[in-house]
């Protein structure tokens, strides 16, 4: 596998143990997640798949911000506590990834029950000189000295001009512009949202960066082999983060920093300054969990994804083709089986759309990827009636490894193969048909309706679904 590192600038190959270790940072806690989340996430669960598709062992760590400003702000405005409002976001988020087939993590650490680790990753900080207190009214906050690590800036690439011009967290008090927090002493708001945290430098809690660095370097160890996440995360998270985590390990802690390029609506990045978020759960209410899915795996990663009404219905379309593709391949298959028939052997050899879609999925090219998919479920189609059993079976299964690398059709049943009293009431229904004894062929079908089985009248003969179609 070749994926373009962040850190390198390039294409790498990817070098890699029988184990690997990921970590994508995960949700802030404080709304419900858009599509732009949907992205990142679907994206980093379809390189798990393949990875374990390719015989790796995966430990895959995505976090929760479940106190920051935002929280705070949100648990002021609504008489809550910062618990409750985050708890509240990650069992919504929780919910919509579960409707997009996203695999639970191995581990989802929260900020909250890992402020020990942080607080002493601070006070190490200062310890080595990477860090220095500022005292305020309030207390003490802590700040990381940029000028204190030389390569600052190698993650993001900006020069020292773009670097002074970035920083958001004004204070006079700071030894260099670009200097961040480590540690932020709490303010009346927090103690309201019960945001507080007890530590050497008095009540306060942990500034955003340095979460990722504890947590990641916990779970995973230093260094460990890819970090993930959105593209607006590079400057300043990511590149804070990789400060830190260098400063406290004295080693590039990260092999691989892989990040997904924007959703753009109308030609625009969404975002929340121009009010054009579309939530995850409105999408869903539309459109169900794998048609998102699918759409959000039509764009290469890191290239940008064009949102659009009539966009997410050429992907419903699409996504409907290769789902009835695969209930006629499996209506054939079961068929077959059913009535005792067989035919001889066509050549028809998948092997060939299976090393098209490794190819596609070794740069994670997932619109390729899907594009092989359609070139398989067509010549499926084609060939339908005129494959034998062992083919269609080796179609299906090749079907299915597609599908379960994309995070497609994961609910699907199989349709049975029907006992010999059903197939009899089949085919009597059939001679029933040709003397067109159509009442008693009703009889017959709603008879086995009330057995589960759906019929399905064909140009080949009768087929049949469950009622969960």
């Amino acid at each position: 596998m070749k994926l373009y590192n962040t850190l390198s600038r390039g294409m790498e190959e990817l070098k890699l143990g029988k184990t690997v270790k990921m970590y994508v940072c995960g949700i802030t806690a404080y709304d419900y997640s858009h599509i732009g989340h949907a992205r990142t996430f679907v994206f980093f669960d379809t390189l798990r798949r393949y990875l374990e598709y390719k015989g790796y062992e995966v430990i895959y760590v995505q976090n929760f911000t479940d106190v920051d400003d935002k929280i705070v702000r949100r648990a002021v405005s609504e008489g809550k506590t910062q618990k409750e409002i985050a708890e509240k976001f990650i069992a919504e988020f929780l919910k919509d990834m579960s409707a997009l087939n996203v695999k639970r993590p191995d581990y989802m650490p929260k900020v909250t029950d890992h402020i020990r680790d942080i607080v002493q990753a601070v006070q190490k900080l200062i310890e080595l000189g990477y860090a220095y207190e500022v005292e305020n009214e309030h207390g003490k906050d802590v700040y990381f000295h940029v000028p204190a690590f030389e390569s600052y800036g190698k993650l993001s690439g900006m020069s020292l001009e773009e670097l002074n011009r970035h920083r958001i967290e004004p204070n006079p008090k700071k030894r260099d512009v670009k200097d961040f927090a480590l540690w932020k002493s709490a303010k009346e708001e927090d103690f309201k949202a019960k945001a507080v945290f007890d530590s050497p430098w008095g009540y306060g809690r942990p500034g955003w960066h340095i979460e990722c660095s504890v947590m990641s370097a916990k779970y995973l160890g230093v260094p460990f082999d890819i970090h993930g996440g959105g593209k607006d995360l590079i400057f300043p998270h990511h590149e804070n983060e990789r400060a830190q985590s260098y400063a406290l390990f004295s080693v590039e802690p990260v092999r691989f920093w892989i990040h997904c390029d924007f959703v753009m609506i109308k030609g625009e990045k969404m975002s929340k300054s121009l009010g054009n978020i579309v939530k995850i759960r409105d999408v869903l209410n539309v459109y169900g969990g794998e048609v998102l899915r699918y759409f959000l795996l039509t764009a290469f990663y890191r290239s940008p994804l064009y949102y659009s009404e009539k966009a997410l219905e050429r992907a419903k379309n699409s996504y409907n083709y290769l789902k009835n593709t695969l209930i006629n391949l499996d209506m054939e298959i079961s068929a077959l089986k059913s009535f005792g028939e067989d035919r001889n052997s066509m050549g028809f050899d998948p092997s060939s759309f299976l090393k098209e879609f490794e190819n596609a999925m070794d740069i994670m090219n997932t619109p390729k990827a899907l594009a092989v998919f359609h070139s398989f479920a067509k010549a499926i189609n084609r060939n339908l009636y005129d494959m034998s059993l062992k083919e269609l079976e080796s179609c299906f299964d090749t079907f299915m490894t597609f599908s379960k690398v994309l995070g497609l059709f994961e609910n699907y049943e199989r349709i049975p193969t029907l006992s010999k009293e059903l197939i009899e009431l089949v085919k009597e229904r059939e001679i029933a048909r040709k003397k067109k004894d159509f009442e008693k062929a009703d009889k017959i079908r709603e008879k086995l309706r009330e057995r589960g089985i759906i019929l399905v009248d064909t140009p080949k003969g009768t087929r049949w679904l469950t009622k969960h179609f």
